[in-house]
């Protein structure tokens, strides 16, 4: 009880934290995932620990996890992550002489998933930040069959997961989470029976395609490359959705077009060579939106909305002092010892509700004993310090995109080939959408 307890309030914060730490999040596949019975989730793996919070809150029952073995520290990290139904797995790496304790873990699978409980493994083994699938290995396959040993009446359905990030270490980047129509391993049962080895391969195979349609998957260093920047630069703003946590529209079937599209597109491509361009002088000049999305807008838009966010300034502004120490602070420590960047995005996440309550408390106190009114102003900083992370959220992007406007205006004004040439291939990434 007090299990389900602890993890229902692990479960709770983590998905209002998930939720405020993306801009945009888009789920799909919700009516094809199995109501009961085990199932064996395998997820693409690009995002770190990442990868592992958000089917934790997304999925409808509790979800237990194999994860490698290196973070399982003696003490408290040990316990926290079993108490979040986190198993150590052991690789080559963790020292030939604890491969043996697999067999324990495995065993526990095997119960999970025969006493009807939702296990997930991460079937590419190790995480990677780039817009690809890597070849499965069949360990998942193992445990699958492992798990119908004497209980073949079992009927395990496997559920590709694919997580696809416009950022793998920003906020406010955009989520969008695949179910995939469920795969029956009873299907394979038969022919694991007769050739172990050629079952497992099929059913790895066959996962590996069906995850493989539930991301964005460019094997081109310099295909991904353009599909970043479009990712940067302009899908989000040709869909005109800057703001809102969840929209009922999909973005997957214009990724996936995409994908196509840059893949035929050869590495000396003219389109790509000027693509390369237009992010260099976007970055160069810290231009945050397009031109065309900029631009949409008539001059009574942006006289009243700059009007609007200089009244606006002094909220904002204090929300940020009231945040930038924690921002800071994480930020510090990233730059210093995680040379890793899939591992920000998880490490923002947590460090954020770790620092949250505390840094609210400390201003609570310290508000409290400047003022001499402790009970009013104490209540008052803990009403507007939540209320401020919705203030910095909502008002961030209004800010940088008025930046970006008054920075389009002077780069009009002072160089107007340059600002002709970046709009032209504005145009041509356009058409190329509408095709």
């Amino acid at each position: 009880m007090m299990k389900f307890i602890w993890w229902s309030f692990v479960k709770f914060w983590v998905k209002l934290a998930i939720k405020l730490f993306y801009r945009r999040i888009e789920i799909n596949g919700t009516d094809t995932y199995p109501r009961e019975g085990p199932i064996l989730l395998a997820p693409n793996h690009q995002n770190a620990f990442m990868d592992a919070l958000i089917p934790s809150v997304f999925a409808p029952k509790p979800i237990h996890f194999l994860v490698r073995a290196d973070v399982f520290k003696p003490g408290f990290a040990d316990t926290f992550f079993r108490s979040l139904n986190m198993m150590p797995v052991y690789r080559q790496r963790d020292g030939i002489g604890n491969l043996g304790k697999n067999d324990e873990v495995f065993e526990e699978c095997f119960k999970i998933l025969r006493d009807g409980g939702t296990l997930l493994i991460f079937p590419e083994a190790s995480h990677l930040g780039e817009r690809r699938l890597r070849p499965l290995s069949k360990g998942f396959a193992r445990i699958l069959f492992g798990a119908l040993e004497d209980h073949d009446h079992l009927h395990i359905k496997v559920v590709p997961l694919g997580l696809n990030y416009s950022s793998y270490h920003q906020s406010q980047a955009r989520l969008i989470v695949n179910w995939g129509a469920p795969i029956s391993v009873s299907d394979y049962y038969d022919a694991y029976k007769e050739n172990p080895a050629k079952a497992m391969t099929t059913l790895r195979d066959d996962v590996q395609r069906r995850l493989s349609e539930e991301i964005v998957h460019i094997e081109k260093p310099w295909a991904a490359k353009a599909f970043d920047i479009e990712m940067e630069r302009f899908i989000p703003f040709y869909y005109k959705r800057a703001g809102g946590y969840t929209e009922t529209s999909s973005e997957m079937a214009f990724y996936k077009e995409r994908e196509k599209s840059v893949l035929e597109l050869a590495e000396e491509s003219p389109f790509l060579r000027r693509l390369h361009i237009y992010d260099q002088e976007m970055e160069r000049r810290k231009l945050r939106a397009p031109f065309f999305y900029i631009f949409q807008k008539d001059a009574g838009y942006w006289v009243l909305n700059n009007i609007l966010l200089v009244l606006m300034l002094p909220v904002f502004l204090l929300s940020w002092c009231l945040h930038a120490p924690s921002y800071l602070l994480i930020k510090g420590l990233l730059d210093k010892f995680v040379r890793d960047v899939q591992f920000w995005s998880s490490i923002k996440l947590v460090g954020n509700l770790i620092l949250f309550p505390l840094f609210g408390l400390i201003f609570a106190v310290i508000a409290a004993i400047w003022s001499g009114r402790p009970m009013l102003v104490a209540s008052a900083v803990l009403v507007f310090y939540p209320l401020s992370v919705f203030v910095i959220r909502e008002l961030r992007l209004p800010y940088r995109y008025a930046l970006t406007m008054w920075r389009m205006i002077f780069l009009k004004w002072k160089n107007p080939a340059l600002c002709s040439y970046l709009r032209e291939i504005e145009k041509d990434v356009i058409v190329r959408y509408k095709k």
